[in-house]
Order: C-alpha cells, then structure tokens, then sequence
C-alpha cells in the first residue's frame, strides 16, 4: 500500500520569500511617499541655494550702494621710506610735505659681565623707569645671570640677556618699546652700564621749525593724523617728503566688480535649476529672476543710458561683464555721475531685486518645502511602524501554518507505519 506525505520543510514553501514579495507589495504606498520626498528634497535644496546667491548678490550691491565706498581713499608717498595708509576720516585733495629728522630708537645699554657685576647681591639693584619710578629687585647672587633673570621676570618693558661677545661676555638691557618712554637706568651694578643706543623718538619737521615750521615726535616710527586721517610710517632719514590723498577708484571698481561676480553667480545657480532638465525647470517664478536681473542690466540707468560707461554689460552668453578700465575712465571724467550710475541705479535695482526675490519669492517656498519634507518624513516613518506590523503578523501567521503541517505530517507518519503494521500482520496471518 503506498503512503502519503507532505514534502518540503512542512509546507514546502519558501515563507521567507514569500514574506519579502508580499511587503515589497504592501510598502509602494510608502515607496511613493519616498519618492515624492527625494524630489521635495531637491526643489528644496535648490531653493536653498538660489536665495544663498541672491543674498549675497544683496550685500554686494548694498556695497555699491554705501557712501563710504565712494568716499573711499588712498595715500600716496613721494619717498618708498615712508609707508602711507587712510582712514575713512581722509579727504581726497589733502597733502602734506616734511622731512624725517630721525628714527625712533629703543635703548640698548651694557655692561661687562666676565665675573659677578653686583658684590652685594642681597642690596640688591634697582631700575628707574622714563618716569622716574624706581624698582627695587632682589638677587639670588651677583652673577650676570641673576641680574638678568630679576629684570626679565619684573616685567619692567626691559629685556636683559647675558650675550657672548668677541671681546667677552656683556650683560645687555634692552628697551622693548622704541622712543624716549622706554629709557630706563640700571643702579646698584659694580660698573654702571654704557648706553650704546639711546631711547628716541622719531621725528619729522614740516617747513623749517626755525621759520613757522614746526616738528611732530612719536614713540614709534609710525606718525597718525599729520593729515586728519591718515597714517605713515617711516623707514629712513629722508627729505621733501609728500604724502597726498586722494579718491580710491581701484577700491571703488574691485566693489563693482564683486557686484557683477555676484550677480553671475546668480545667473549661474539659476540657471543649474531652471535649464533642461533641472528641477525647477517649469518654475515661471524662479525662470522670471533670470530675467529680471537680466533686464535690470540690459535698461541702463534712469535715464536709460547704458551702464559701458562704468565698465558694466551684458554678454551674448547672458551673462554680466566688467570692464575695469572703462570704469576708471568714466569715473575719471565725472565722478558724480559714475556714483550715480552704479550706486543709485545698478545696484540699488539689484539689491532690490534680490531682496524681493528672497523674501517675497523663495521665503515661502523654502518655509513650504521644508514643511512638506517634514511631513512627508512624518508620512514615512508612520508606514515603518504599519509594515512592522504587517511583518510581524505575516510571520506569525505562517508559523502557525507550519507548526499546524509539521503536526499533519506527524500524524501522516503514524497513520502510514500503523497501516503498515497491520498490512504485514494480515499477510501473516493468511500464511
């Protein structure tokens, strides 16, 4: 008699794979949601990256825009010994002429130091400062050493080190600051020290101070407000000296020309998003800023003058351009107007521009996005824990099965031994 049997691992059905084709199913609505998520994520992203440009395009042409970049200045020296720089206090059309008398110096003073230099250590010494304020310190012995460690650890502006000279050791006291208030006296040393460079402050004469003139001193080589606002530095002993100050078109211009970078740049990251196949690329409301800051240009000034006069124009790649030589010719010829242009009407249209685009145009966008991605990430995470669910109930359900199949298939092998058993005895039997 033959028996019957259920073959496989009790079902005979792969559960595992089963489960896995039967989620992949139930989670393409969350599929979807993750879709949808990766393309608000990139319209996002590219918002993002579009209001970065427009605000700096903004700060950019608000540069433009500031009175102190067109009352920018420069100083120019007639001697490369004299070092000049402005401030915003300079006035264009200011000058001055002097002579350098001398150089600021810092004190350097010495003295032999072949043995101890103090013979009673515990009287110690004392350093008297360009005030008159004197500074009793105490020695651990009369040895060069210990004299310049007492100085160097009083923190007096003085330096002093033991320095091996040809000639022998020298004990050596250096002011740290230049001019006549870091001089200083060393009292109480076997041997007073020899001041080999005298503490002095620089000076310059302007005119003859013998005839109306006059003379400015400083501690340093450095001379401030000679001429309101402007700051020189002197290198060497030198005559007819002329510092003159006038308008900065070269810091003016690289302004300009940082506007026009910026204003590409924003063409740029348009143009990454809205071209063929770009993900804004059906957006009218980004599409419209390529052209608005196009046209901006395109218009001219307010009286519709192009702006080649100030070295700004449109290519034919649809792009800016910026000629700084053109701008320093217009400048040249008629500074008002050349502010005009590309304060009041370039810029002050891109600034505005910008601003409106951002605020008005991309704000919204970007807060709705990143709504949108929120709740889409929401929507996503709500499907984990649903198809969690569905797992562990798919699971359960098929364990069940084959904890019910593997119970039929023992059944299924007693009843088969148990009709087998009796087959043999009835043959048995008949014999």
């Amino acid at each position: 008699m033959s028996a019957f049997s259920i073959g496989g691992l009790s079902s005979g059905i792969d559960t595992a794979s089963l489960i896995s084709q039967l989620m992949t199913v139930a989670a393409q609505p969350q599929t979807q949601l993750k879709n949808q998520l990766s393309a608000q994520q990139s319209v996002l992203t590219a918002y993002q990256a579009i209001n970065t440009k427009l605000t700096a395009l903004q700060a950019a042409a608000d540069a433009v825009k500031q009175a102190s970049t067109w009352a920018a200045t420069k100083a120019v020296s007639s001697s490369t010994a004299v070092i000049a720089s402005t401030t915003s206090a300079a006035a264009s059309g200011s000058a001055t002429t002097f002579d350098v008398i001398r150089l600021a110096t810092a004190q350097i003073s010495t003295v032999a130091a072949a043995g101890a230099v103090v013979a009673s250590p515990p009287n110690g010494i004392d350093v008297v400062d360009s005030s008159g304020v004197t500074h009793h310190l105490t020695l651990a012995d009369g040895s060069a050493a210990s004299v310049a460690t007492a100085v160097n650890n009083a923190a007096l502006g003085i330096r002093a080190s033991v320095v091996n000279t040809d000639a022998g050791p020298l004990l050596q006291f250096t002011s740290v600051a230049t001019g006549a208030a870091g001089a200083f006296t060393v009292n109480g040393l076997d041997t007073a020290p020899q001041t080999l460079v005298a503490a002095r402050d620089a000076k310059i004469a302007v005119g003859d101070p013998n005839a109306g003139g006059y003379t400015i001193s400083s501690s340093s080589n450095t001379f401030n407000n000679v001429v309101p606002g402007v700051t020189f530095s002197v290198g060497a002993v030198v005559s007819g000296v002329t510092i003159a100050v006038s308008s900065d078109a070269t810091a003016i211009s690289d302004k300009i020309k940082a506007l026009v970078d910026a204003a590409n740049a924003t063409l740029a990251e348009l143009g990454k998003h809205t071209g063929k196949g770009g993900v804004l690329e059906s957006d009218f409301q980004i599409n419209s800023i390529t052209n608005s800051v196009l046209s901006t240009v395109s218009r001219g000034d307010n009286t519709g003058t192009s702006f080649a006069p100030i070295g700004v124009q449109l290519t034919s790649t649809g792009t800016l351009a910026f000629d700084a030589t053109a701008f320093a010719a217009g400048y040249a010829a008629d500074p008002a107007k050349a502010q005009a242009a590309a304060a009041t009407s370039l810029a002050g249209a891109l600034s505005s521009l910008a601003m409106n685009s951002s605020t008005v145009t991309l704000s919204p966008l970007i807060n709705s996005g990143t709504s949108q991605v929120g709740q889409l990430n929401k929507q996503i995470a709500d499907w984990d824990t649903r198809l969690e669910g569905q797992r562990t109930a798919m699971q359960s359900k098929y364990t069940a099965m084959e904890v019910a199949l593997q119970k039929l298939q023992a059944t299924s092998s007693y009843l088969t031994s148990a009709l087998s058993a009796l087959s043999e005895s009835n043959s048995a039997s008949r014999k």
